[in-house]
């Protein structure tokens, strides 16, 4: 304009601020037909592939909720099939523990530890080590230790669940030591003894240490009742 000085082409640039920037939610808010129109701006913010010039929003979005509730059902089948198969094995499990109760001799005790017992609860072997027993003869499951086998195991602990103790495993699962990737370690305590229940699986993630043991405990507390009974005064 005639007046007015021209500017220097070399001038700084002004700095951009946040100000500077669109307000695009105002302006959409203000006219919603300037997105609603574009079919394609609307099938890149909805995640929608159409072929035609206009999206059928209803119809993306009952094809989504179709797919989540096919999810969910999906979902709540296998958590009940997983509850089902849990309850179940519980069930058997518990009927298993039971069991021993039967058992009138150490030595029927200790066949039915290491034979109906180990396979019912899906496990390689079950050891149960009191320490200062006499060996009972051709035993397998019901075994002798030393004094302070317990403290080393356990510490004050009740319980341990994970890995087996590499020095341990071979004097306790004897052959089947090397088939053991897991273990739960419940203390025992009755009248006459004191030692511990070891239950060794085939499977690594069979025992963790965030594991509950309620089961293990469980057993171990049948088996006191039971070793009190049988063990020889």
């Amino acid at each position: 304009m005639i007046g007015m000085k021209r500017m220097r082409s070399n001038a700084m640039p002004t700095t951009c601020n946040a100000d500077d920037t669109p307000d695009w939610r105002s302006a959409i808010l203000a006219d919603p037909s300037r997105v609603l129109a574009d079919g394609e701006l609307m099938n890149a913010l909805l995640g929608v592939r159409h072929d035609g010039n206009i999206a059928d929003l209803n119809a993306a979005a009952r094809a989504r909720l179709q797919s989540e509730i096919t999810l969910l059902k999906a979902a709540n089948e296998d958590l009940q099939d997983m509850l089902r198969g849990n309850l179940a094995a519980q069930a058997s499990a518990h009927a298993a523990v039971m069991g021993l109760m039967d058992e009138p001799t150490l030595a029927a005790l200790d066949r039915r530890l290491a034979g109906h017992t180990a396979t019912t609860l899906g496990l390689e072997a079950v050891r149960v080590c009191l320490e200062g027993i006499t060996a009972l003869p051709r035993a397998i499951a019901i075994l002798p230790a030393a004094p302070g086998l317990k403290m080393t195991m356990l510490g004050e602990m009740s319980e341990r669940l994970g890995a087996p103790d590499p020095r341990l495993s071979g004097p306790i699962y004897g052959v089947q030591a090397s088939r053991v990737a897991s273990e739960a370690v419940i203390a025992l305590e009755g009248r006459g003894f004191s030692g511990v229940l070891c239950l060794g699986s085939a499977r690594r993630d069979a025992f963790r240490p965030s594991d509950a043991a309620d089961l293990a405990h469980f057993l171990a507390r049948i088996l006191e009742r039971r070793l009190e009974a049988l063990l020889p005064r």
